[in-house]
């Protein structure tokens, strides 16, 4: 499998936007259901494609959720996927 570049779509946040332990442990527990569904794929199980999307799904809008009520620019973020995107070349991942 090849690198790809992938497109998010605008992700408008909701719901509970307090800056606390709780949202970041959400974030923490929609992950852990994103492997969980993941494991099930990697092990055969055809059926959990469209689980392991959903999650991934959630995941996403959790950190969307994240960045408001942390208050994480775009800009920000923009930045940080830069340095990450650094740091990968410099490792030889890119």
């Amino acid at each position: 499998m090849s690198n790809r570049i992938v497109k998010l779509p605008p992700v408008e946040s909701f719901g509970r936007l307090t800056p606390d332990k709780w949202l970041l442990l959400k974030t923490l527990e929609e992950a852990a259901e994103m492997v969980e569904a993941g494991k099930r794929l990697v092990k055969g199980d055809s059926t959990a494609r469209p689980e392991l999307i959903s999650e991934w799904a959630d995941v996403v809008q959790t950190l969307a959720n994240v960045a408001t009520a942390f208050d994480i620019t775009d800009l920000d973020i923009a930045q940080a996927m830069e340095s990450c995107k650094q740091r990968n070349r410099m490792r030889g991942r890119l």
